[in-house]
């Protein structure tokens, strides 16, 4: 009983199939089996465009009110700082939170100096993440320790980060590093 009905079901498609595949109107014209011909022409190919006649563009300098020596003096500092500084080696630090807020990234500082007083505490921005973090650890055991004191004031989310660290910092100091603001 399948059988029969399968056969003209299996008909009818191959009929929808083929007649779908055909096109719908007679195609008329010349059949495009003649070559191509060249248009009658001649072509100069020894043009050089460097020959031609064309006005000299005439660039003048213009004087700049804000480039004096002391910006200059100021920007050369900052681009000195903004680089790998003098004092600077690869260590670790606690990394108490990472999050897209600002204000929340602030508040989360401010909790942290609170905390440890006796520490430095960085906010960085790392696109899209506002990142807080403590310490200037020399070697993964201090660094070790001072993410167990993060956990037990509460932090508890505190990782260690390998980063550049400063080299025998003022414990307490603020630190002076470029101003890392996120794009406007």
């Amino acid at each position: 009983m399948k059988k029969i009905l399968n056969y003209p079901l299996f008909l009818i498609l191959l009929f929808l199939l083929l007649g779908g595949c055909s096109s719908t109107m007679k195609m008329t014209g010349k059949k495009s089996t003649e070559k191509y011909q060249e248009r009658p022409g001649v072509i100069n190919e020894n043009f050089d465009p460097m020959k031609l006649d064309r006005e000299e563009i005439q660039i003048q300098k213009t004087k700049n009110t804000e480039a004096r020596s002391d910006n200059i003096d100021k920007l050369l500092q900052q681009s000195d700082r903004s680089g790998e500084q003098a004092g600077e080696v690869v260590g670790y630090r606690v990394q108490i939170c990472a999050v897209s807020d600002e204000q929340q990234a602030r508040e989360i500082q401010r909790e942290a100096i609170l905390n440890f007083i006796d520490e430095n505490i960085y906010l960085k921005y790392d696109p899209p993440y506002y990142k807080v973090r403590i310490g200037d650890c020399m070697t993964k055991q201090e660094a070790e320790q001072l993410q167990k004191l993060a956990i037990s004031r509460g932090f508890n989310d505190a990782w260690m980060v390998r980063t550049k660290i400063k080299v025998n910092p003022q414990k307490g100091e603020p630190p002076q590093q470029p101003n890392q603001q996120p794009p406007n």
